[in-house]
Formats: C-alpha cells, sequence, structure tokens
C-alpha cells in the first residue's frame, strides 16, 4: 500500500474503525426484511484461554462479501506493515484466500463423523429445559471445536476429537473443509455463508504457522490487539452484529472484551432461503403448547409437502429455492419432543441427505396419480440460550476447562501454560413466517418405521421438532418448539 493509497483509505474510514480489510470475511449483505422469507443460521464461537481472550476484527468492505476471485491454492496474505497497525490498533495476522464460487462443488455423501456427533450433541442440548423451546446449531459449535482442537494438543486435544468421532486431527481438519466447501453458496437471497476468525491478544506471541494453518484450512482470518481498548470491544460487537445481521442485539449489542483475554474463536454460519411454494392467508387456531393453550394464526401450504412417516412421529419436508429444506417433524400423540429424542429411526432419518420418502397417497380421479399433503404451521419467533460448557463435559470434554490439565502449547509460540477455557455460551434465534424462516447462532467461548398413515394435511398444533438442512442435506439447525404465542 503507497502513501497516496494510504490516505485514501484512512480518509474512508469511520471514527471508531480500528481493522484492516485487506481480506474481507464473509459478511453479510443487508436485505429487505425477514418477511424475504429466508431462513438465516449464523453462528460464533468466542474462545478465551485462561482469563484472557483473543480479540482483533476483520471489518470487511462495505458491501461485506468475500473475494472469490482467487483460487483457494493461493499464498495467505498477511498485515501489511508495521505503520499501518499503529494506525489501526489492529492487524491481520493471516488473511484466508477464498476459493472461486464455481469450483466448490456440492455432495450429498454422508458424513458419518458428522452424524454421529450431530446425534451425541442434539440430544444432549435439547433434552435440557424441557418444556421450553429451544434452538441450537450443531454445525457452527463443530467448526468451533475443530479449530480449538487445532489450537490445543495431548489429552485435551483427543477429547474434542472423541466427541467430534474424529480419529485425529487430520481427519478432522479434511472434515471441517470439505464441509465448508460443498455446503457454501451465495446466491443474493438464498446463501449460505460460513466464517472463521481467531483473535489474539497483542500482549501476548503466537505460532504463526498455526494462524497459518487455519487461514488455509478453516478459511479463518487472525488479528491481534489490545482488548484493553474500547475501540477493540466496539469493532468485535461489530463483527458480530454484521456476521447475525443484527439478529442477536439483544444478547451481543453490549459484548465487552476481557482485557485480560488471551484468545478467542469465532465461527458464523449464515444460511437462506425462500419457501419453493407458497403458503396462504392466516386462519385462526389453537396451539397446544406445554404452557397451555393459545389461539394463534396459522398458515396452510398451497402446494403438497413430502413426508417421512416412522414409528413415533411424521415429518413433513417444506423444499426452500435451490437451498436445502426445512423438515418440520410432529411426534405421535402423547409423545413430547424431549422424548423423541432417544428415538433411533428418529435420528437415521434426521442424518439421511436422501431419506426415503412416504409414498404419495393416490386420488379417486386417478389412482395413478399421487398427491402430498399440505402442511399447516404456527408463525414462531424465539430465542434461546445455553452454557455449553456443562454439555460438553457431559459428553467427556473435561480437560479443557481445568487450568492444571489442559494443553493448548500449539497456540503460542513461546509455549505458556496455564491456559483454560473458562466458559461458552450458545445463544440463538428461530424465526418462521408464511415466507420462510430465518435462525441465528453465536457460540462465544472464553478461556481465561411402521407402515405410512397417510394424511389430508399435517397440522403443528402442539410441540414439535424443526430442522434445517442445507442444499447438500447436511443438517445445520435444529430446535424444539414448545410453544407459541
Amino acid at each position: 500500500m503507497n502513501g497516496k493509497d494510504m490516505l485514501e483509505w484512512m480518509n474512508d474510514l469511520d471514527d471508531k474503525a480500528v481493522v484492516d480489510a485487506d481480506v474481507t470475511p464473509i459478511r453479510v449483505k443487508k436485505r429487505n426484511g425477514w418477511k424475504i422469507g429466508i431462513s438465516v443460521a449464523a453462528g460464533v464461537l468466542a474462545v478465551a484461554l485462561l482469563t484472557y481472550v483473543l480479540y482483533p476484527y476483520i471489518k470487511g468492505k462495505k458491501d461485506g462479501k468475500p473475494d472469490l476471485s482467487q483460487g483457494s491454492d493461493a499464498p495467505i496474505s498477511q498485515s501489511e506493515s508495521a505503520i499501518e497497525t499503529q494506525i489501526l490498533k489492529v492487524f491481520e495476522m493471516a488473511a484466508p484466500v477464498y476459493p472461486e464460487s464455481r469450483s466448490l462443488q456440492k455432495t450429498l455423501e454422508k458424513d458419518y463423523a458428522y452424524a454421529q456427533y450431530y446425534t451425541d450433541i442434539t440430544r444432549t442440548v435439547l433434552s435440557d429445559k424441557v418444556g421450553e423451546n429451544k434452538v441450537f446449531s450443531p454445525l457452527c459449535m463443530y467448526m468451533s471445536l475443530s479449530m480449538i482442537a487445532e489450537t490445543s494438543d495431548g489429552n485435551t486435544r483427543q477429547q474434542i476429537l472423541n466427541i467430534m468421532h474424529q480419529p485425529d486431527i487430520e481427519s478432522s481438519r479434511e472434515s471441517a473443509k470439505s464441509i465448508w466447501l460443498s455446503n457454501y453458496m451465495d446466491n443474493g437471497e438464498d446463501k449460505l455463508l460460513l466464517a472463521n476468525s481467531l483473535w489474539t491478544n497483542s500482549g501476548w506471541t503466537y505460532e504463526q504457522s498455526l494462524m497459518d494453518l487455519l487461514a488455509s484450512e478453516y478459511f479463518a482470518s487472525s488479528f491481534s490487539g489490545d482488548p484493553s481498548d474500547p475501540d477493540y470491544s466496539s469493532a468485535y460487537r461489530e463483527w458480530l452484529h454484521d456476521q447475525t445481521d443484527g439478529l442477536l442485539d439483544d444478547y451481543l449489542g453490549d459484548a465487552q472484551l476481557d482485557p485480560g483475554m488471551v484468545m478467542t474463536l469465532v465461527s458464523s454460519v449464515n444460511f437462506s432461503g425462500k419457501w419453493e411454494g407458497r403458503f396462504s392467508y392466516p386462519e385462526e387456531g389453537v396451539f397446544h403448547g406445554t404452557s397451555g393453550d393459545v389461539t394463534t394464526s396459522f398458515y396452510r401450504s398451497d402446494v403438497g409437502v413430502r413426508t417421512y412417516t416412522g414409528e413415533h412421529f411424521i415429518s413433513a419436508d417444506v423444499k426452500l429455492e435451490g437451498n436445502g429444506s426445512v423438515r418440520f417433524i410432529l411426534p405421535e400423540e402423547g409423545m413430547t419432543p424431549e422424548q423423541l429424542l432417544e428415538d433411533e429411526e428418529l435420528f437415521t432419518f434426521m442424518n439421511d441427505r436422501v431419506p426415503e420418502w412416504d409414498a404419495l397417497e393416490p386420488t379417486r380421479r386417478d389412482p395413478t396419480v399421487m398427491k402430498n399433503p399440505t402442511l399447516v404451521m404456527p408463525l414462531v419467533d424465539f430465542s434461546s440460550g445455553f452454557d455449553m460448557k456443562k454439555y460438553l463435559r457431559k459428553m467427556g470434554v473435561t480437560d479443557a476447562f481445568d487450568n492444571s490439565r489442559s494443553d493448548f502449547t500449539p497456540l503460542s509460540k513461546d509455549g505458556q501454560g496455564g491456559l483454560f477455557i473458562s466458559g461458552i455460551e450458545h445463544d440463538a434465534r428461530i424465526m418462521i413466517d408464511e415466507d420462510g424462516c430465518r435462525a441465528v447462532a453465536t457460540t462465544i467461548v472464553t478461556v481465561g418405521s411402521g407402515e405410512p398413515i397417510f394424511y389430508d394435511q399435517i397440522v403443528l398444533d402442539r410441540p414439535y421438532i424443526v430442522e434445517i438442512v442445507s442444499e447438500s442435506g447436511l443438517p445445520i439447525f435444529v430446535g424444539i418448539v414448545n410453544n407459541v404465542e
């Protein structure tokens, strides 16, 4: 960057800007309101080791879209100069080079390790808080855990790999990259954007080779800055706002950095897609929730939906325009969604990229013509929060939370010890209306069959499970609707 370019660039800076935009992270363009009928899933992982955390921020280009003009084998760019670092207070240690969009290939091949992980963590998280609404992004957590495994070693790493059902770090790395490459897309309103970043403390020394590896294999940007600087917290909040379209500002709008942090890892998933078919004008009905009966508006699909009938549930699959689908899973009468989570057939279905859908019922007019049932659903908009630390402990991750046993030596150039994860919080929100759905999640980690039954319609008038799957069939969000407004 020459002197003239630097002056022009500085003139474009906002007063509060503290970060370089040499390579833009995945940022979400501002769309029309949530009535555009899309399903957005965004997740963030912040990992702070010890009492310390890592918090630099990438402020992307104003339009907020990653540069897909270069191949994935191109070298990783780094911060341009020391003078730029002084001006910005936060500098880029490593940045990903995103592959060309045309080189990204979708695959319907099942990732068995992810399927096992998805089953275990979904059961563990959603079986808690019985009777409440809850939504969770296993994909966001998976990407975060993959990067945490890279920054750890020994038994700390092995415990993380165990819950991911990965035999070694190389397999974990390959799985995470494959998921990124086979699911990333951006076609305007239809998108599945994934981004990772690593935030470091300028008072510490880190392994540059680790930052480069996270950039090349996880498309993660790495930054360094002073976490006690208010502008640093401001930049961090802006990153969270941008990656979640501001839908979690109630949780994250006042986020502050711990001045003593060593590292924070952030993963985000932003998914959206409009329904292929339309839903008709609302009709009044009663939802029989765990908190009592509620009269609310229901919307009916104008076209039939695919169904899958299990021994203890029926699922209606509503397609999105070229970007996956949403599965509404209704337990049998008398069974709660939490009880259904123990059903093996449920997760065989939920993890199936290409399920064996029910045969379609023939009509009286023409017995050779099949007809799908319609779906009748209520509007949904709710948030939920989870302390992931207790769930991960239940699944076998313990050393990472104990400073006497944790091993994060790959992170520091000098191999400083005493680093541990002090907290992991997962917040999420899901919104479903007649046009589509949106789901946003952040994970902040701080370190210091029975026979088919044919239906004319499936009415979601009691608690049910909702699952969002990508175009490749990968489950990325899952939740339980126990009550509506």
